[in-house]
């Protein structure tokens, strides 16, 4: 069956594509062709206890935006145990006694805590303990450490710049 197209029709066609045309020829170019995403960068970063000190050996560590971060964490305690968990700023009080709470069987972390970014499960003496997340947008988030008694001087801060 053939459709027979009105005057009307045919002029609003041919209008459309004329516009079509004039962009083209005025510089307008077509839709560009999405490309695949970028491979986010890849960092490593190292931190570790200073011995028997309730202390990171950094207090600063820094990761580009948009980047995939491994954080080793090497305990150099010959007693202690040690985690590492990044908070959102201003919320370090609220996740330390929320691990409190949490308890050894949670490595010292509330499950689905909205204010922990990342963190580390419990690292033994002379251990290493790795994980890798993506990084938070760019600003200052404190790192702590949730094992009881650490967190008041065991902390620093990753800037994502």
């Amino acid at each position: 069956m053939t459709k027979i197209t009105s005057r009307r029709e045919f002029l609003k066609l041919g209008g459309l594509s004329l516009v079509g045309v004039a962009i083209a020829a005025c510089g307008g170019a077509a839709p560009a062709a999405t490309s695949a995403p970028a491979a986010k960068s890849a960092v490593t970063l190292e931190i570790a206890s200073k011995g028997e000190e309730l202390l990171y050996d950094k207090d600063t560590l820094t990761a580009p935006a948009g980047s995939s971060i491994t954080l080793k964490l090497k305990n150099n305690s010959s007693a202690l145990q040690h985690n590492w968990v990044l908070v959102k700023a201003g919320k370090s009080d609220t996740v330390a006694a929320d691990g409190l709470a949490a308890g050894e069987a949670a490595n010292y972390v509330k499950e689905k805590d909205a204010n922990v970014i990342a963190h580390l499960a419990i690292v033994k003496p002379g251990e290493t303990g790795t994980i890798t997340f993506d990084a938070p947008a760019p600003g200052s988030y404190p790192y702590i450490c949730t094992f009881p008694g650490h967190y008041v001087l065991m902390k620093g801060t990753l800037i994502i710049k």
